[in-house]
């Protein structure tokens, strides 16, 4: 299909915004974690769990919210989605003790991932081949814009007003992102292409897409490759703003050059797209992406004490996760039926932020005394996805 037919049934201005409404609220509040742990007298590894229980929740919920969207249509599901988002997030604003905290933050999770579920299976249900690709490196930068800019409006936030600002600032944003999806999102699944979402039923296509070995593939390079951001996210609080003493402002500064530099290597992902193929571009990506963990590693071992050698190492890691994220989601929906859409982006969402809670819940509760440990959490990740690239070119390939 052609690009207009995207630009016709999915405006990308449109999916781009919902999709940033649903990344910020996972790195506002950084800049207030440490204002968070004091006001609510609780330990600074407590406080951290809140990026775990939020990537969760984020996983899991996805698992529901795909065939949901097969059954009922994708429009009616994602409005719902944002509207509990922006329910969440007032909550979360007024909560007073850090098990309401954490609820909310379910909560907020759970209306978020709908819009990276239902941008998925739109792009899917309106586009394929190099069509799609380049519509899910729009998805990549939608999601990277999020993390751009919400530790640095969080940061300011936390400095001008408290911590509590950052969750009414994402409740605003799910609220004026409510009203333009109602008036200018179209649905995309005709009637006659629904799904029941029956128990079986989603047994058996969550099963056949996990026999099928290229979506599963590319749902794990994602879910590898994006993980040193996830650990990152994590660690560079305590990293950053207690060990190293830099002002919540300048930390938030620091957060958002990162995903610029994936901003940027999705761009360039997408000229490349014109003259090798989205193979070519992961093992590219992939390569790039160890590169930096292997650094990073080296500065950990090093016990480097200013930010600049961290900065530089995942800079390296990111950039290369930029350039494979976009192609490894196009590859992963190409690889499937366009009626299993929905399940297929929810399977692939719970791959990915499953393993990104898992790294975050690890790394919330190991003591950080310099950038040791997140250089080891960095390095295993991105290794990981290199190993996936190869077997999935050099070995599945040529046995196929």
């Amino acid at each position: 299909m052609s690009a207009s037919k995207i630009k016709q049934d999915a405006p990308m201005s449109v999916l781009f915004t919902m999709l940033f409404a649903g990344q910020i609220a996972s790195t506002i509040f950084l800049p207030g974690l440490p204002s968070i742990a004091a006001e609510l007298n609780i330990p600074r590894s407590i406080v951290q769990t809140m990026v775990p229980v939020y990537l969760a929740a984020f996983a899991s919920t996805q698992l529901i919210i795909g065939p949901l969207s097969d059954k009922f249509g994708r429009k009616p599901i994602v409005l719902l989605g944002i509207l509990l988002f922006t329910i969440a997030s007032y909550l979360c604003a007024n909560a007073d003790d850090i098990h309401t905290l954490l609820l909310c933050r379910v909560a907020q999770a759970t209306g978020a991932c709908s819009t990276l579920v239902i941008s998925r299976a739109i792009i899917r249900d309106t586009s394929e081949g190099l069509a799609a690709a380049k519509a899910m490196s729009y998805v990549a930068i939608a999601m990277a814009i999020g993390p751009i800019l919400a530790p640095f409006i969080g940061g300011f936030l936390t400095g001008w007003f408290d911590w509590r600002a950052t969750f009414l600032f994402t409740s605003l944003t799910g609220l004026i992102v409510l009203v333009l999806i109602f008036f200018n999102l179209k649905e995309t699944l005709p009637k006659e292409m629904r799904d029941p979402p029956k128990v079986t039923t989603l047994l058996t296509n969550y099963r056949d897409l996990l026999k099928n070995v290229k979506f599963t593939s590319y749902s794990m390079i994602v879910a590898f490759a994006s993980g040193a951001m996830q650990a990152y996210v994590v660690a560079s609080p305590i990293i950053f703003i207690v060990i190293m003493g830099v002002s919540p402002e300048v930390f938030g500064f620091y957060v958002m050059i990162m995903p610029s530099l994936f901003v940027l290597a999705t761009f360039i992902s997408r000229k490349m797209l014109d003259y090798i193929t989205v193979d070519q571009i992961v093992i590219i990506g992939g390569l790039f992406s160890c590169s930096g963990g292997v650094l990073q590693l080296f500065f950990g071992i090093s016990e480097v004490e200013t930010p600049l050698p961290v900065l530089i190492a995942f800079a390296i890691s990111n950039f290369g996760t930029g350039l494979l994220l976009g192609n490894c989601y196009a590859a992963a929906l190409n690889s499937v039926k366009p009626e299993v859409a929905g399940s297929a982006s929810a399977l692939g969402g719970f791959l990915h932020f499953g393993w990104g809670a898992l790294i975050t819940i690890t790394l919330a509760n190991i003591h950080m005394t310099s950038s040791f440990v997140f250089s080891v959490a960095q390095l295993t990740t991105t290794t990981l996805a290199l190993i996936t690239i190869i077997v999935l070119n050099f070995v599945f390939v040529k046995s196929s």
